[in-house]
């Protein structure tokens, strides 16, 4: 009994040293413990931490869903197209008007450096933007070149809400998504790398199919958005619905 109590004590010594400072007597200096790192949690305010997550960057506290109808007007590369096709059912079963661009081979220096963006802008008058860019710099080595034209892009969508679709990773990025996610900030960017995909023969562009199921995880995405609006889900009875978009050529390399 007495060895246990001997042992306790003792115990409770080395405990006590660790969470104190270093201890001088008689001129001796006893450092103190590191034991207290194991315990302590040194992840406190003004710590080092993860400026983006790995996932999705969003909102701390849900925002309030706009129940109005709402002008939908999606932009970018070839991409663009099947996501149109599907976001234009949830138009037509939320009753929202839409209208779409898609500008093969396209990138963020493509739309930053041209006036396209503020024209469609200014003839369709949207109160809610989709982004389908980046599919196109995804094997950048330093994406963060581009990211004058992506704060340019932004510059010109001013006030009105958008969500900036990511690309759908075929392959490692280098970083374009991070670097997306840091610009769009919170609630604005959604994050498609990891999610799995049904490829066409070029093993890059997602199929209609796997397009369509892309959608509706950004729709589920939504409400945690900077700026949700009312998209409920389809029915059945919807069919095909008109995106009523714009091909643009490729420009020349």
């Amino acid at each position: 009994m007495a060895l246990w109590l001997l042992l306790a004590l003792a115990l409770v010594l080395v405990i006590t040293v660790a969470f104190v400072d270093d201890i001088t007597l008689a001129g001796h200096t006893f450092k103190k413990a590191p034991f207290a790192d194991l315990l302590v949690d040194k992840n406190e305010e003004g710590s080092d931490s993860l400026a983006v997550d790995s996932v999705q960057m969003e909102l701390k506290e849900e925002a309030t869903t706009d129940s109005l109808p709402q002008s939908l007007f999606i932009f970018g590369d070839s991409m663009t197209y099947n996501l149109a096709l599907r976001l234009a059912q949830y138009a037509r079963q939320n009753g929202h008007t839409i209208h779409a661009v898609n500008w093969d081979s396209s990138n963020t220096r493509i739309w930053a450096e041209h006036d396209t963006l503020q024209y469609y802008i200014n003839k369709f008058h949207p109160t809610q933007i989709f982004i389908s860019l980046g599919s196109n710099e995804l094997y950048f080595r330093n994406p963060e070149t581009r990211a004058p034209y992506v704060k340019k892009i932004i510059e010109v969508i001013d006030t009105i809400p958008f969500v900036w679709i990511g690309p759908p990773n075929w392959k490692e990025d280098s970083g374009i998504n991070d670097m997306l996610a840091r610009i769009c900030g919170p609630g604005r960017f959604f994050r498609s790398a990891g999610m799995e995909f049904k490829r066409k023969a070029d093993h890059i562009h997602p199929t209609r199919q796997s397009s369509s199921l892309w959608i509706d995880s950004i729709m589920r995405w939504l409400p945690k958005s900077a700026h949700p609006f009312i998209a409920d889900v389809p029915s059945d009875s919807i069919g095909k619905s008109n995106p009523n978009i714009v091909f643009l050529k490729a420009l020349n390399k």
